[in-house]
């Protein structure tokens, strides 16, 4: 099995799987837990980077962490040496692997059902949004049944936003729980501006790849902006652009402190998604101190409000973007007060809020033991 093969599984249907079965048999929470994450993409994405981020502060607060995988090892994230990273073959089944854990956390819903097979501990799905929550129409019907198979599996739910959270209960009839994204003060943090500087520095974050972001309409926006007004383009990409003249300006995958360094010079930020389960990029550029333009994302709903902290924007409306961009510069005040916002709700988003509320909720779950099957299909006791 190469790294395809998750593609591979996540059409195995398998419709007769069970949900795993869980029974609370401890009162007291374990101080320090072991922890094992499930994931099936460790390349440069805001998910990975959330997932990499809990699992080196979790290990550096002394619970023993495991990251199960056939993919590469992150080296564009500093990734904590108390980590326990374990890299399968790819032709071995992954739920070989997995250590006997305290909790088993899915990362994906491809993964959810390996988890499960594995028997080495209680489940956790964490739900990051996709097509299967917000693009629903677009997938085919088998990929529909499959994906609704497996999210019906695991005991635990968790997600970033109440909007992904509505989502799921909407679509699967499943309940999660929230614990918000945050930010790392040490890469994002704001610096004082020059307020007189002529040129206006604008960022996007988001590959062209990646439709449901709408990058070509930003790019042309700002392409007829640059007819009137003195703009710095920063487009953040994961891939070398093919479109656009501005594409040649690209910057491709940077490091984390040059996106913070980038936003910290930026006037205004741009996100033109369709939807996001949260929007972290979003929330860092409010953190370093820039003015937020965004479309009504869905997850931004946490922490977004119109007119105070961000402009909100309509989906594929040019005009209405051009007007709130045009709206910032001539109007410097207004830029100053919204950033100024956006500061002060982006520190809510700590790490050392997200990781408190991670704790509890994983030891939580750590208080159940597993009812595993045996080959004549009866649930008995697992042993942990």
């Amino acid at each position: 099995m190469d790294i395809n093969g998750w593609e591979r599984l996540e059409l195995e249907t398998n419709a007769n799987a069970e949900p795993q079965r869980v029974e609370k048999v401890d009162s007291e929470a374990k101080d320090k837990l072991e922890i094992t994450y499930i994931m099936v993409w460790t390349k440069v994405c805001g998910g990975s980077k959330i997932i990499l981020e809990y699992a080196s502060r979790l290990a550096k607060k002394g619970h023993k962490i495991n990251i199960v995988t056939y993919d590469e090892y992150p080296t564009w994230y500093p990734l904590s040496d108390k980590v326990n990273f374990i890299r399968v073959p790819n032709d071995e089944d992954i739920e070989n692997y997995v250590p006997k854990s305290d909790v088993v956390v899915a990362t994906s819903w491809k993964c959810i059902r390996k988890a499960i097979e594995s028997n080495k501990g209680p489940v956790a799905f964490f739900e990051q949004g996709g097509s299967h929550l917000f693009e629903l129409d677009k997938l085919s019907e088998r990929k529909r049944e499959v994906v609704a198979n497996r999210i019906k599996l695991p005991p635990f739910i968790y997600t970033v936003s109440q909007y992904s959270a509505d989502k799921i209960k909407e679509i699967y009839g499943k309940d999660s729980s929230v614990i918000y994204n945050a930010l790392e003060s040490s890469i994002f943090y704001p610096r004082e501006k020059e307020r007189e500087a002529k040129d206006i520095s604008i960022t996007i974050v988001g590959s062209e790849d990646f439709k449901f972001k709408n990058i070509g309409e930003i790019l042309e926006v700002i392409r007829k902006l640059k007819g009137k007004y003195q703009i710095k383009l920063n487009w953040i990409t994961q891939t070398k652009p093919t479109i656009n003249e501005e594409g040649k300006e690209a910057i491709v995958n940077p490091p984390q402190k040059i996106i913070g360094d980038i936003l910290r010079d930026t006037d205004i930020y741009i996100c033109n998604s369709e939807y996001e389960s949260f929007g972290l990029p979003t929330l860092e550029a409010m953190t370093c101190g820039a003015a937020v333009i965004t479309t009504d994302t869905g997850g931004m709903r946490d922490f977004v409000v119109d007119g105070e902290n961000a402009l909100v924007i309509k989906h594929h409306n040019e005009d209405d973007m051009m007007e709130k961009i045009e709206r910032l510069i001539k109007d410097r005040e207004l830029m100053y007060r919204i950033a100024k916002d956006g500061k002060e709700t982006a520190s809510r988003f700590n790490w050392d809020n997200s990781i408190k509320d991670m704790e509890e909720y994983f030891r939580e779950i750590a208080k159940y033991k597993v009812e595993r099957v045996n080959e004549k299909g009866e649930f008995e006791d697992n042993d942990r």
